[in-house]
């Protein structure tokens, strides 16, 4: 919605009552116009505010508000001009909305920024470099709430807001998707909501050992709300459909629900909730528009201001830990009349320095699918039995190093999604110009293959032909070359693209010509590696520690070595492969 508000017709009456008039049409106008900017939702439309109507050059100071805050921010403008201007100062306030995560992008460009940039939270300009988060002092205030239907609410509310955050974990705490509720956010990059509800699922994941896994698999079964929709788009037959959104957006959609059927009930954690807190960041340089800027602030925090938010259903001003907050809007009071009912809820203070950087990255990261060549070496101590660990200390081996690799592969496949994409080289046992066997080519798990099956079927055949050579055999790292080679030409963006070298140990000590492939390989790997379009080298050792030299070949790409003494621990990689995604490192399992 793009428009100029409409030029208002000359008053009658004296100077001072013609400007009250003057402004409180203005103000009506603003606010109808911005409550239909709102109720069609998305940013991108502003609205320019008329000339003060004094001679000279002015001082002129650009806003962009937040389309949430951006009635009360127009509103206060023109009170603010209008006191200027009886005062027969020039310096005046022009407010344009948009969404804060456009408006970061701008800032990203570096071009038409804006004096003054009040976005809905403090990740935004803590993500841009223009402000820490916290530090900027706050205007209005949300939580962030859970929001279902009446119906289930009345079923729900007491467990939920009971579990807080945590209802989302799977039931028993295990790594299973099958949890009590199930989670809708707006999209974390592109709303502050959507980036506050992702660092409130992480920190009630809790810390140390399991606390990646238990977030990940939130995550796994986490939607996106669809962006521009309203809450009643995250309902389906299920009563146990939540979504994250701030208390405004609960407040606009019950005051414009067309019957009562529609709204929905607001529940509040008990655990706490993070805040939106819209900052008000000063980016001009300029003397001038600075003054200008703090004078506009305090216009911003009068009683009058705060009563213009609260008909736009936010609270009063607190900082980004949602601290000093009013009492709840009018319209979204929980099921059941509970404590928060009448208080804020406590906050929880998501919005750390470099929290936005991070989440969004993870978010990102969480979109990448799998490009694997495994590379099995069934040589050397492959026969071996595997050595007990963990519950079988005490008991028998179970199988040999070579069982352990193909049986983790085998399960593994079954696990990854289908638009995974893997490949499959044994180390061939012959001579060192010809080290290694192509198996099966890179491809999608769930593609078909020339003989009319699917790659998937197709792998786990081939892995359980696999058959181990005894004695050390030559060639591995001139093996692992070629593989890297091969990723790299089928590389595919936005994806994990991994050698993944499968061994029992791998040679130890190698010398002469050996070490030489060695040397090559490292010298290649590190020449060939490319941060922004990286393939990574990823050693399991199943029963053993792998070789120095295997470190070194792994380390030259950013990949890691790791000793497997138990199958179930490839499996449970297998099986969180999002783990591999949001890790700096490529092994995430516990």
């Amino acid at each position: 919605m793009k428009g100029r508000l409409p030029v208002l017709p000359p008053s009658s009456g004296s100077p001072a009552r013609r400007a009250r008039r003057s402004r409180d049409r203005l103000t009506v106008a603003a606010a109808v116009a911005l409550i239909m900017g709102l109720m069609l939702g998305g940013g991108g439309w502003a609205l320019a505010m008329r000339g003060t109507g004094c001679d000279g050059p002015g001082q002129w100071l650009s806003v962009t508000a937040d389309p949430a805050l951006a009635p009360a921010a127009l509103a206060a403008a023109d009170r603010f001009n209008a006191a200027r201007r009886e005062a027969g100062d020039c310096a005046a306030v022009k407010v344009a909305a948009a969404d804060s995560g456009e408006i970061a992008g701008v800032f990203r460009d570096g071009r038409g920024t804006p004096d003054v940039w009040i976005p809905d939270s403090s990740l935004w300009p803590d993500l841009v470099g223009k402000a820490r988060a916290g530090r900027a002092p706050s205007v209005a205030s949300s939580p962030v709430v859970f929001a279902m239907p009446n119906v289930a609410a009345n079923r729900h509310h007491l467990e939920l807001e009971r579990r807080s955050w945590g209802a989302f974990l799977p039931e028993g705490g295990g790594t299973s998707p099958d949890a009590a509720f199930r989670l809708q956010l707006p999209d974390p990059a592109r709303t502050g909501t959507g980036m506050a509800a992702l660092l409130a699922l992480q920190a009630s994941s809790g810390a140390g050992r399991g606390a990646l896994g238990r977030f990940t698999t939130m995550l796994r079964t986490a939607k996106t709300l669809p962006y521009g929709k309203g809450v009643d788009a995250a309902f389906d037959d299920a009563d146990t459909s939540v979504v994250a959104v701030s208390e405004q957006v609960v407040w606009r959609h019950n005051r414009f629900a067309r019957n009562a059927g529609r709204r929905v009930a607001t529940i509040y954690p008990s655990a706490g909730t993070p805040y939106l807190d819209f900052p008000f960041v000063v980016t001009t340089a300029d003397a001038g528009r600075r003054r200008v800027a703090e004078r506009f602030l305090a216009e911003l925090r009068t009683a009058r201001a705060v009563a213009d938010l609260r008909q736009i259903g936010l609270r009063g001003s607190g900082g980004a830990d949602g601290s000093a907050n009013a009492a709840p809007v009018a319209g979204t009071e929980p099921i059941g009349g509970t404590r928060t009912s009448r208080d804020a809820p406590r906050a929880l203070p998501v919005a750390r320095p470099g929290a936005a950087a991070e989440i969004q990255e993870t978010w990102r990261k969480l979109g990448q699918g799998l490009n694997v060549l495994a590379l099995v070496d069934p040589s050397g101590r492959a026969s071996e039995p595997m050595p007990p660990s963990g519950s079988r200390k005490r008991g028998q081996p179970e199988g040999t190093r070579l069982d352990a690799m193909r049986k983790a592969l085998s399960t593994g496949f079954t696990l990854v999604p289908d638009n995974s994409s893997f490949g499959l080289w044994t180390l061939s046992g012959t001579t060192l110009d010809a080290p290694y066997r192509k198996v099966l080519p890179m491809r999608e798990l769930g593609a078909r293959t020339p003989d009319a099956r699917n790659q998937r079927l197709r792998l786990q055949e081939a892995v359980s032909g696999v058959r181990a050579r005894p004695g050390r055999q030559p060639g591995l790292f001139d093996a692992i070359d070629a593989a890297y080679s091969e990723v790299e030409r089928n590389y595919r963006s936005n994806e994990l693209n991994i050698v993944l070298v499968l061994t029992a140990g791998g040679p130890h000590g190698p010398h002469g010509k050996e070490r030489e492939g060695v040397e090559r390989t490292v010298r290649r790997l590190r020449g060939a590696f490319d941060a922004k379009r990286p393939v990574s080298v990823v050693v399991l050792g199943f029963g053993a520690d792998a070789d120095p030299a295997l470190r070194e070949v792994a380390a030259a790409t950013d990949g890691g070595t790791y000793k497997i003494d138990n199958p179930g621990t490839v499996m449970r990689l297998f099986l969180r492969t999002d783990q591999l995604r949001v890790c700096d490192h490529p092994r995430c399992p516990d």
